[in-house]
């Protein structure tokens, strides 16, 4: 029998998207486990999303045609627009960016244009999951350097990285630990990326929620400009995943290569979506809403870092910064529960999930899924309904040794 491809039997078979799957079919289970925001889109742009951008006649034109490589070029006016008026930055909409299926899709254009099979990609760890499957399936090689999870600059676990890559692949504001990259991260990566002549990769999907430090993308910095690609989307931002609008932003040459690439994929992206990001990205309130949705973030991850501690077996060894998630050690929580989860899972952030999924009927997802180096934490998405935060909360801080967690049930 022909074999498949051998980069898959490396995928960590724990996911963000299995644990949502498994809550989603149990009303019950209180939903803390994948960045789905239940904030977006903004409320008074419903009704002319509705009536204008999906009208018949718009949905008949769409249906009927392929979009054009690049994408809408009035989509990436108003991205490079949104570019300026936000960061300062010119960004050329014609020959600087490409739409891309999601931010996803960005991740790999970025990787299959700017590495070869054999090369090796730098990775921080933790790190986001499909950043390793990406890698792992397209036969580079994944360099991790890991890290400190800390409120001090990590960076400099990039002095382990002896070798030459080809590239490195960072995402601030971070998933899964919420980590913002500080000034003297900036000045490592720069002086990392100059000096091995490597392509800097840029996730930052989650810009506009950054609350405990400033964001700055990789053009930010004018040495970086003509080495590094940007990665973006409205999924995170504007509280719509399922929109599947994502970008690449990059030197001419990069997004003249990687549209090839992008054609070869999926020829182009769903020109019914295209006007919906665009009227969301135009609309004179949105940054005043952005801010208001990073607000409400920080207030929630404030909250719980407040109403969890030791108590309830939940430590932090570093504070959010921004991003969707929080992502606090529980290995004391671990030592708590009944012995017959501890006994089927020695993983502490397994056992815990499974416990909590049980017992709590809240849903997270293991540390794990992020790097070995986290089994013993636990991820909990910020970005759910008020009505699910603050029921999950409440469960949470009612822990206190409950339910049995106290003794080898």
């Amino acid at each position: 029998m022909p074999l498949i491809n051998p980069g898959l039997l490396t995928i960590n078979p724990v996911s963000s998207k299995r644990v949502a799957k498994q809550a989603k079919a149990n009303p019950a289970i209180l939903n803390l486990s994948m960045g789905e925001p239940d904030f977006g889109p903004p409320p008074w742009l419903v009704e002319a999303i509705c009536q204008n951008d999906l009208r018949p006649e718009r949905f008949l034109d769409a249906a009927k045609r392929y979009e054009d490589t690049l994408g809408s070029l009035s989509l990436r006016e108003a991205i490079a627009l949104w570019y300026q008026n936000r960061y300062g930055l010119c960004i050329d909409p014609q020959r600087e960016i490409l739409i891309t299926h999601g931010a996803i899709e960005a991740v790999n254009l970025a990787l299959l244009t700017l590495t070869k099979p054999g090369e090796a990609v730098a990775l921080a760890t933790p790190t986001y999951t499909l950043y390793q499957r990406a890698v792992a399936l397209m036969g580079r090689c994944l360099a991790p350097f890991e890290r400190k999870m800390t409120d001090l600059p990590y960076i400099d676990g990039l002095a382990a990285l002896k070798a030459r890559h080809a590239a490195l692949l960072i995402n601030s504001p971070e998933n899964p630990t919420g980590y913002v990259l500080s000034d003297l991260d900036w000045q490592n990566l720069t002086q990392y990326c100059q000096t091995g002549d490597q392509w800097l990769i840029h996730d930052e999907v989650y810009d506009t929620l950054a609350f405990g430090r400033d964001h700055r993308n990789a053009w930010c910095f004018p040495e970086l400009r003509d080495r590094s690609v940007l990665i973006n989307s409205c999924s995170k931002k504007l509280g719509m995943p399922g929109l599947r609008i994502g970008w690449l932003i990059g030197p001419a040459n990069v997004i003249q290569a990687a549209g090839q690439v992008h054609e070869s994929l999926c020829l182009g992206v769903s020109i019914l979506n295209e006007p919906i990001a665009e009227r969301l990205l135009r609309d004179p309130e949105i940054m005043s809403w952005m801010d208001s949705q990073c607000l409400m973030v920080k207030n929630r991850a404030q909250r719980a870092l407040a109403c969890l501690g030791s108590i309830q077996g939940f430590e932090w060894q570093h504070h959010p910064m921004g991003g969707l998630f929080l992502f606090p050690a529980v290995h004391r929580l671990y030592t708590r529960l009944p012995r017959q989860y501890r006994e089927k899972d020695n993983n502490p952030g397994c056992a815990v999930a499974a416990w909590l999924m049980d017992e709590l009927k809240i849903a997270t997802v293991p540390g794990v899924a992020y790097g070995p180096q986290c089994s013993h934490h636990l991820r909990i998405a910020l970005g759910s309904s008020d009505q699910v935060f603050e029921a999950a909360l409440e469960r949470l801080m009612a822990l206190v040794l409950a339910k049995g967690a106290s003794h080898d049930a």
